[in-house]
């Protein structure tokens, strides 16, 4: 330090000439960041709603899937018992799979909830589920099952 010389506070000259220090955004920053988030927000929003649609097919397919299943163990059982015909099919269609009291009550732990089969295909000969249509609230999935069992999704629909 040199002698004579005073340290003085950083703001001396604002509080000397009366000045305030106004720290904070301009009203033409703040319009800025807004519309910069509103044109992100624009480009993100129909991805994010692909994403939940591709996750809402995803969960049909594969319930539809579970539903598959349960409805071919139930066709075994029945066709073991001898009463695998036309009517015991018709009893699947239409049914709601959270139904306690529904075919597939027994084949299916907790249920899917607003969920039901619309509508099955059935080699009444052999037992053999061929194809399946499940429908969920928001989704109809149509699966058809080659010889070794394996499923195929055939068609998925938006309700």
């Amino acid at each position: 330090m040199r002698a004579g010389c005073a340290i003085l506070p950083s703001n001396w000259l604002e509080k000397k000439n009366g000045m305030k220090n106004n720290s904070g955004f301009t009203l033409v920053e703040l319009i800025a960041v807004i519309a910069i988030l509103a044109v992100l927000l624009a480009a993100a929003a129909p991805r994010a709603a692909g994403l939940i649609q591709g996750a809402r097919h995803s969960a049909a397919v594969s319930d539809a899937r579970i539903t598959a299943g349960a409805v071919q163990r139930y066709l075994y059982d029945v066709k073991e018992e001898g009463r695998l015909n036309v009517r015991t099919l018709h009893q699947l269609m239409g049914s709601q799979l959270d139904d306690p009291e529904g075919p597939l009550a027994e084949y299916l732990s907790g249920g899917l909830s607003d969920a039901r089969v619309l509508s099955a295909d059935v080699n009444l000969r052999t037992g053999w589920l061929e194809e399946l249509v499940y429908e969920n609230e928001d989704t109809q999935v149509k699966l058809t099952f080659a010889e070794d069992g394996t499923a195929v999704v055939e068609e998925i629909t938006d309700k």
